[in-house]
C-alpha cells in the first residue's frame, strides 16, 4: 500500500477502498492530494468517510516527497476528490527537502496530481530564512517551484512586511510578485513605505521593484512625510535608496521643495537626490532647471550642471553652465555663459561668473563673453511718453 500511495497516479477513491478493507478505524491515511480550505460548505463532505490522525502526501516518480499534510481529522467529499481537515500541519518539499511548514486551524485539501491547495487562514514559514507568508488560500506547484498565495497575501522577513490581494512566490529565486488594489511594502525600522498595484520583492537583496506607478514615503521623526512617485522604479529597503524613472516627482515639505525629472535617485540616509537627467526644482521663491544635478537636503544646497536656469517670482532670471544654490537663503554662485535679466528696471547682462540673490536683484557678474573681463550690459529704456 505504501508503494501505491507515493505514486501520483493513485486516485483518492482507490486509497479509500484500501482503507475500507482494512477497517474504518482511527489510523494513518496516505494519498496523493492537494490543499484548499473551504469548510464553509460542509454539506459536500460525507461524515461516513471520516478518519482520525490522517497523513496525506504525494511524491514524484522518483519517490521524493512533494508535500505532506498531517491532520487530527479528515472528512472526504462525496465524490472522494476533496478532504476537509482539522488542525492541519503541512510540509512542502523541494528536491526532497522540506522548505515550507504550513499550519492552519481548518482546511480543505484538493489534489490534481500537479498541485496541492489549502484554504483558510494559512501560515507558511520558509525554513531557510524564516520568511512568513500568510493568506486564505495557498497552492503549491512543485514542478514549477511556485507557491501561490491568494485572498489577502502577507509576507514578512526580518523587519520588512509586504501585503496585497495575492502573490506568487518563486521558491528557488527567492522572489515574490505581489498584486492588489494597493500593495504595501514597509521597512518598519526605517520608517519607509512603498505602495503600488504590482510590486516585486527580492527577498535576499531586500529590494522592491515596480514596472507600474509607485509611491515611496519616508516618515522622519517629528517632521512631515517626504513622498516620491514615478511610473516605475526600485527601492533598496535596507540601504534606503529609491531609484525612480519616468515622471519622477519628490515632495519634501520640510524644505518647501518639489523636484521633478526623468530619473531621480533618492538616498534617504544621506538625504541626497541625484538626477543624471533633466530636472526641475520648485520652491516658493524660485524655479530651477538643469540638465542634471544633485541636492543635499540636509545642507539645503543644490548643485546643478548643464543649461542651468533660475527664475525668481519677480521674474529676474539667470542662465549658466553650472550653479550652486542655497535653498534656504536663495544665494547662488554660477559659472559659464552667464546671462542675467530683470524686468524692473529692465536690464540684460552677460558674463562668465555670477553670484548673488535673484529675489532682491542683488547680482554681481564678472567676465565678458570674449574673455576680456568686461561685462556686457544692456539697459532697456522705457518707451517715450506720447
Amino acid at each position: 500500500m505504501k508503494q501505491s500511495v507515493v505514486k501520483k497516479s493513485v486516485s483518492l477513491s482507490l486509497v479509500l477502498c484500501l482503507i475500507a478493507l482494512s477497517g474504518c478505524m482511527p489510523g494513518r491515511k496516505r494519498g496523493a492530494e492537494a490543499l484548499t480550505q473551504g469548510s464553509e460548505d460542509l454539506k459536500k463532505f460525507d461524515n461516513s468517510l471520516s478518519f482520525n490522525n490522517v497523513v496525506l502526501e504525494q511524491a514524484n516518480d522518483d519517490g521524493k516527497l512533494l508535500w505532506k499534510i498531517k491532520a487530527q481529522k479528515a472528512s472526504y467529499s462525496k465524490d472522494q476528490k476533496n478532504a476537509a481537515v482539522e488542525k492541519p500541519e503541512g510540509e512542502l518539499y523541494q528536491d526532497g527537502k522540506v522548505i515550507f511548514k504550513l499550519v492552519a486551524d481548518k482546511a480543505e485539501v484538493i489534489q490534481d496530481g500537479k498541485s496541492v491547495q489549502v484554504k483558510g487562514q494559512i501560515t507558511a514559514t520558509d525554513l531557510r530564512d524564516g520568511t512568513i507568508l500568510k493568506g486564505n488560500e495557498i497552492e503549491w506547484k512543485p514542478a514549477e517551484d511556485v507557491l501561490f498565495v491568494r485572498n489577502k497575501f502577507t509576507g514578512q522577513r526580518q523587519q520588512m512586511t509586504i501585503a496585497g490581494d495575492e502573490g506568487k512566490f518563486l521558491s528557488r529565486k527567492r522572489e515574490a510578485e505581489v498584486k492588489g488594489k494597493v500593495v504595501t511594502a514597509e521597512a518598519k525600522d526605517q520608517n519607509l513605505k512603498v505602495q503600488g498595484s504590482e510590486l516585486k520583492w527580492f527577498l535576499e537583496k531586500q529590494l522592491i521593484t515596480a514596472d507600474k506607478p509607485l509611491t515611496v514615503d519616508r516618515a522622519p521623526k517629528d517632521k512631515p512625510v517626504d513622498r516620491a512617485s514615478a511610473d516605475k522604479g526600485s527601492v533598496d529597503m535596507k540601504a534606503k535608496i529609491a531609484t525612480l524613472s519616468q515622471n519622477a516627482k519628490l515632495n519634501a515639505p520640510a524644505q518647501n521643495l518639489n523636484v521633478t525629472g526623468s530619473q531621480l535617485i533618492w538616498d534617504m540616509n544621506k538625504q541626497e537626490i541625484n538626477s543624471p537627467l533633466a530636472l526641475t526644482l520648485i520652491t516658493p521663491q524660485i524655479n530651477l532647471t538643469a540638465d542634471k544635478g544633485r541636492l543635499d537636503l540636509q545642507q539645503k544646497q543644490a548643485y546643478l550642471n548643464g543649461k542651468v536656469r533660475g527664475t525668481a517670482q519677480n521674474q529676474a532670471a539667470i542662465g549658466a553652465d553650472a550653479a550652486t544654490w542655497n535653498l534656504t537663503t536663495q544665494a547662488f554662485t554660477a559659472d559659464g555663459n552667464i546671462t542675467y535679466s530683470q524686468p524692473s528696471p529692465p536690464a540684460n547682462l552677460v558674463g562668465t561668473k555670477a553670484f548673488g540673490t535673484l529675489q532682491d536683484q542683488q547680482v554681481t557678474i564678472t567676465g565678458g563673453p570674449e574673455g576680456d573681463n568686461r561685462v556686457v550690459t544692456e539697459i532697456v529704456l522705457p518707451p517715450p511718453k506720447q
